[in-house]
């Protein structure tokens, strides 16, 4: 923005970044749903990085109040009324801004519509609508951006996705989950025009949607609203979802520094900000990697091939309990955090539960085949199916009593999960010890 003393006061996010104020000037964007939460931070970090933006509202207050924190602040902003599930007003919106500004550089998708209502008492009509505004709006926005970006080879399209399940969400994550493929789909028609476009999660963020959404969910969910507000999904706000302007800054980030690097990709607020180095992991105590010394291998001891046979089926029984463990812990969290904590293991450990399920019934089937013959010729092929996401599954169990700690403080439950972390972990690599002993048998 143009006055360093203004912007200097605002205390927002995106200028704790490092990027350049002028990393966006001459370039144009719009972003749609622009006047508050989200939308508006995302805006706002845009302008502040040099763009001129459009902020594309349905509602007028809400779109002019933006518009004027963003020029009290010493960005351009235009305010151009806009319901994106009207082929017509993103027509005359896209008109406006070529007329003002010239064409759009920058295509942030963002208007949503998420009421928190139970499949049963969901009339047709509001899930026509959410689908209206968040699929369908993300589309004609989309439609109507890009032939300009591809003739001029250049542009960025950022859709806000959320692909975790959520109950009483079911139409807006319906419509997000339709608005990940839409954008992996498109990316691949015009990523050879030079057009990048990402599906971008936030993560859990405080806005004023999700407080609205709050008071319909959290006593469904048995939480009061102040619990709900307090759910974190990442150690960096162990206790509250991640502020407005950090996913704000996060948006930009990724418009200005990754959008090659993610295009035709899903990708989260969290991940972008620890990338941007705004964000740290918090470490899991040391504790966890140290292994018990009989635990650091289970591979032949004496040549004996049924030994090793024997050790790696017995290892891959435990391995099996394990899993069925981690999927009855798994139904004892809150039901909102449930779908969270599913697709956590699956993004972090590279496959779902199902799946290491099925792969590890699968590589203790094989191994008792090959006890029963005495003999085995070549590493199991589920094993091999696992092998490359073993580690993965280790670092994930490592990280569980730091993930703990953002649901309890109570010292006694966290070293209990520290100490099963623990045991997990070390099966894993004895599993690792047991089965490449095979291949030296």
């Amino acid at each position: 923005m143009q006055s360093s003393e203004k912007v200097t006061g605002s205390g927002r996010a995106v200028e704790r970044l490092g990027l350049r104020s002028d990393a966006l000037a001459g370039k144009v964007a719009v972003v749609t749903g622009a006047g508050d939460g989200i939308g508006l931070e995302t805006a706002y970090a845009l302008a502040w990085l040099g763009a001129a933006v459009v902020i594309a509202e349905s509602n007028a207050e809400t779109g002019k109040l933006a518009e004027e924190l963003i020029r009290s602040a010493g960005g351009r902003a235009y305010f151009i009324h806009t319901d994106v599930s009207n082929a017509g007003s993103v027509a005359d919106m896209l008109a406006g801004t070529y007329r003002s500004l010239g064409p759009v550089d920058i295509l942030v998708n963002n208007a949503v519509l998420c009421p928190p209502v139970a499949v049963l008492e969901m009339d047709e009509s509001l899930w026509d609508r959410v689908m209206a505004v968040n699929l369908k709006g993300t589309f004609l926005t989309s439609k109507a951006v890009l032939p300009d970006m591809i003739d001029r080879r250049s542009g960025i399209i950022v859709n806000m996705v959320s692909t975790d399940a959520m109950p009483y969400l079911s139409a807006y994550i319906a419509s997000k989950q339709g608005i990940a493929a839409f954008s992996q789909s498109l990316a691949g028609e015009v990523g050879e025009h030079g057009v990048h476009v990402i599906a971008f999660a936030p993560g859990f963020v405080d806005t004023p949607g999700l407080r609205g959404a709050a008071r319909g969910l959290a006593p469904r969910m048995g939480l009061s609203e102040e619990q709900f507000m307090k759910l974190s999904l990442h150690p960096a706000y162990p206790d509250s979802a991640m502020p407005a302007d950090h996913a704000g800054a996060a948006a930009a980030y990724l418009i200005t520094a990754l959008s090659e690097e993610y295009h035709g990709e899903l990708v989260n607020g969290y991940q972008v900000l620890e990338q941007a180095g705004f964000l740290q992991a918090q470490p899991v105590e040391d504790a966890l990697a140290a292994l018990p010394a009989d635990e650091q291998s289970s591979g032949r001891k004496d040549g004996d091939l049924l030994e090793s046979l024997n050790s790696a089926a017995g290892l891959s029984a435990r391995f099996i309990e394990m899993l069925v463990e981690t999927e009855e812990e798994l139904k004892r969290l809150p039901v909102f955090v449930r779908p969270l904590a599913r697709s956590g293991i699956k993004s972090k450990s590279g496959m779902s539960l199902q799946d290491w399920r099925r792969a590890a019934e699968s590589l203790k089937q094989q191994l008792e085949q090959a006890r029963g013959a005495g003999q085995i010729h070549a590493l199991p092929a589920a094993y091999r199916q696992m092998e490359a996401y073993l580690d993965r599954l280790a670092d994930y169990y490592r990280q569980v009593p730091a993930e703990t700690l953002r649901f309890t403080k109570d010292a006694d439950v966290i070293a209990q999960v520290q100490q099963i972390s623990q045991g997990r972990v070390a099966l894993i690599q004895s599993l690792k010890s047991a089965v490449r002993a095979l291949a030296q048998a």
